[in-house]
């Protein structure tokens, strides 16, 4: 009877290692935020030990139904060790409601003990969904760079390339248009996804171009697919598949030259808007943080800006009537159009092209 319990034992621990707390989980410090670390008492991992095997010792993963946690399948980050701990941190922040599974290994031991953690579960919405795609106009550049993707639910990750595709008009599907990454480009709570077209589509004279030609061509038409066949974190499937025109016109070949813009300024005295008209498409995600209004004293000027016309121009919101006097708009020299162009270089560019170098670029105005 001793023995047969005893095996029972055994048996239950052998199959119930993933999601329980074995003796390794006891020093572990867990995240209690998004943008937290993971932590593992560094006793249990020798000081002689290279960087390159600490994975070994402590890998995260997104929980699946598989329950297979390989180290080819752990979230990438960054590893550091200081006297008392062995800290993990994502390249990009843990997600609300994503349950994950926390492998760690003891340097004494060969076995591995696995750990579940989840912070903070949110309220699944009625209907998965889409809400935007950006760049939002349909007649879009043959050098497209990227789509950003706003759903209205965190959802699952590491699938996105299963259901997204581009289409052209004949209904083929381009199964090499998009760059597949190991750690997909996520935001932190899980709703916007960054879709890359394959670098190696776009530059001219590379192999992948020559060999496939651009997965955009000018003059044709396509669509960008999202199925409804993905899920969100709760396992409930979009709503609606979704298709997006695309009408190629030509390439943008040219680098951002500030000169170019069209500025409406506001009256003195007045809560009126400033305006500025761009030459070309602007990457949407990268306007808000990448352009800003100063006074005559260098102080940032309170308010925000508002993207219009199919991310064509802003305008800026003042919180307060505009004052007479001098005003700067500080661009930062990173930022960049649909295409991957920014004010220093192009993306598609020679290598004996030479790039600005500048930080900034400065539009000064009075009012």
């Amino acid at each position: 009877m001793t023995k047969f319990c005893f095996n029972c034992i055994l048996f239950f621990l052998m199959i119930s290692s993933l999601g329980t707390v074995a003796q390794s989980v006891l020093e572990l410090v867990l995240p209690k935020h998004l943008d937290d670390v993971i932590k593992l008492d560094s006793s249990t991992i020798s000081n002689e030990m290279e960087e390159i095997f600490w994975d070994d010792h402590l890998a995260v993963f997104v929980e699946n139904e598989a329950k297979v946690y390989t180290s080819n399948k752990a979230i990438q980050g960054e590893y550091t060790k200081d006297r008392n701990y062995l800290i993990f941190k994502p390249y990009y922040p843990f997600e609300n409601g994503m349950n994950y599974i926390i492998r760690t290994k003891s340097v004494n031991s060969e076995d591995y003990s696995y750990q579940s953690f989840l912070i903070e579960k949110k309220k699944k919405v009625a209907n998965a969904k889409v809400i935007n795609i950006y760049p939002s106009a349909n007649r879009l550049p043959e050098n497209l760079l990227r789509f950003y993707i706003y759903f209205n639910t965190p959802m699952k990750k590491g699938e996105a390339l299963k259901h997204i595709a581009l289409v052209d008009a004949e209904g083929n599907i381009d199964q090499h248009a998009f760059m597949e990454f190991k750690q997909e480009l996520w935001s932190g709570d899980g709703k916007r996804l960054t879709v890359l077209f394959d670098p190696g589509r776009i530059k001219r004279g590379v192999v992948t171009n020559s060999l496939l030609g651009p997965a955009l061509q000018k003059d044709k038409q396509y669509h960008l697919s999202i199925s409804s066949t993905w899920q969100d974190v709760y396992g409930q499937q979009l709503s609606e598949t979704l298709q997006k025109k695309i009408e190629v016109v030509k390439a943008y070949r040219t680098k951002i030259l500030v000169n170019e813009w069209i500025m409406e300024k506001p009256e003195a005295n007045s809560r009126g808007v400033l305006t500025i008209h761009f030459d070309r498409i602007m990457d949407h995600a990268l306007i808000q943080s990448m352009i800003q209004l100063k006074d005559r004293k260098g102080n940032q000027v309170a308010g925000y800006w508002q993207i219009l016309e199919a991310e064509q121009q802003v305008q800026f919101i003042s919180e307060e009537k505009w004052n007479k006097g001098k005003y700067q708009i500080v661009i930062d020299t990173r930022l960049e159009d649909v295409a991957g162009n920014n004010l220093q270089n192009l993306l598609d560019h020679n290598k004996t092209d030479e790039g600005n170098s500048d930080t900034y670029q400065c539009i000064d105005f009075k009012i």
